[in-house]
């Protein structure tokens, strides 16, 4: 329960960044990012990376094959930071910009490989412990 709680709960607060961001509208967030150098593209890389981070966790690590590296969390969170990016190019008050994208991507990248270590650190045998 808490890790879906905490994945939505995450989505959540993004989409209300994302509305804001549509909207035009000030905030405290995205003074805090312009206050930073490449505030922006790290936005994206810790906003998409966490997304994808929980979202892996609250499907319980689970891959799209055999490749671990295909995480199903990752690749949703993907496909939506694409839909996210691509609908700014039909929006007035936002910019379609590919060094966004791809720093959505860095972020999931990092986010899948955080994944797949947690995967395989908590399914391995406790050291000492006698396998069955």
């Amino acid at each position: 329960m808490l890790k879906w709680l905490s994945a939505g709960g995450f989505l959540a607060f993004l989409l209300w960044v994302i509305l804001m961001a549509n909207r035009g509208e000030a905030s405290v967030w995205f003074e805090l990012v312009g206050a930073v150098p490449y505030g922006d593209k790290l936005g994206h890389l810790v906003l998409y990376g966490t997304l994808a981070l929980l979202m892996n966790w609250a499907l319980g690590w689970r891959a799209l094959s055999r490749s671990e590296w295909l995480q199903w969390g990752s690749l949703s969170v993907a496909l939506f930071a694409l839909a996210e990016e691509l609908t700014q190019g039909f929006l007035p008050r936002r910019t379609l910009d590919g060094w966004d994208l791809m720093a959505d991507g860095v972020g999931l990248v990092l986010a899948t490989a955080v994944s797949v270590w947690l995967k395989r650190r908590l399914s391995a045998p406790a050291p000492g412990s006698v396998p069955r």
